[in-house]
């Protein structure tokens, strides 16, 4: 099952970065036999950021394990953008860069 997990959450990854105007996004698990996979980030401070992959495995019509995996990675620093507030005021802010997920499917 080990071998599986990766290449689910890949395959899982792949799908999700698909866009949304694409006709092929899944409107629903297969709970037959699929895995769920939703990756995430938190800002935890200046230096460290969360990563949590949140996995769902389904089987046979039942949810069959939950789990997550968590881990630290280095911040990105900041950056300069441009806000709007609930006014339409706009003005220059300074927040934390974000990661950008890419997927790799072998």
């Amino acid at each position: 099952m080990k071998q599986l997990l990766p290449a689910a959450f890949i395959l899982c990854l792949f799908l999700a970065a698909c866009d949304d105007d694409n006709g092929d996004k899944a409107k629903e698990v297969d709970t037959k036999g699929s895995i769920a996979v939703t990756l995430s980030t938190q800002h935890i401070d200046s230096l460290k950021d969360l990563v949590t992959t949140h996995y769902v495995v389904w089987k046979q019509g039942a949810k069959l394990k939950e789990f997550d995996v968590k881990d630290t990675i280095p911040s990105l620093g900041k950056t300069k953008t441009e806000g709007e507030d609930d006014d339409g005021n706009t003005k220059d802010m300074v927040i934390p860069k974000d990661y950008d997920f890419f997927v790799t499917v072998k």
